[in-house]
């Protein structure tokens, strides 16, 4: 599914061998990430790395990086009545088009972003079943 998603962002246009790596994290790890990364106090769903960009990484092993805060698709999935496996989904999708280049800091960035993430969402759920890659968690 990852390099499905990668394909459709256009990831591995430029790099055929694009290589990312998904860590699942809980709520104090991605308060951490975020404080030291990003200037933002508190927690947040997903945090993205493009090392492919940055020709200071010290990161040759890997291209991209995404830190999703399951804690956080948690209870968002409980809040807005989705599936867990949707909601990681949404984030894995919504970190690849951070690295793929979109931005969502304005309201118009925001709308072309859920649009693209509805749209890709789409195509995904065509092909894979999010539960049997996410299994839901049990409480």
């Amino acid at each position: 599914m990852v390099e499905e998603l990668c394909r459709i962002c256009g990831l591995l246009e430029s790099n055929p061998f694009f290589r990312l790596a998904i860590n699942f994290v809980d709520t104090a790890t991605i308060c951490q990430l975020n404080k030291d990364f990003v200037g933002h106090e508190g927690s947040t769903d997903v945090i993205s790395f493009n090392y492919s960009t940055d020709k200071d990484s010290s990161n040759d092993d890997i291209d991209g990086e995404l830190f999703i805060c399951t804690d956080t698709a948690e209870s968002a999935a409980k809040r807005l009545n989705r599936k867990f496996s949707e909601e990681i989904a949404l984030y894995i999708v919504h970190g690849i088009l951070h690295i793929s280049g979109e931005d969502d800091s304005t309201v118009s960035e925001r709308r072309r972003m859920r649009c693209l993430e509805r749209k890709i969402i789409a195509k995904l759920v065509k092909s894979f079943n999010f539960s049997e890659i996410f299994p839901e968690r049990s409480n």
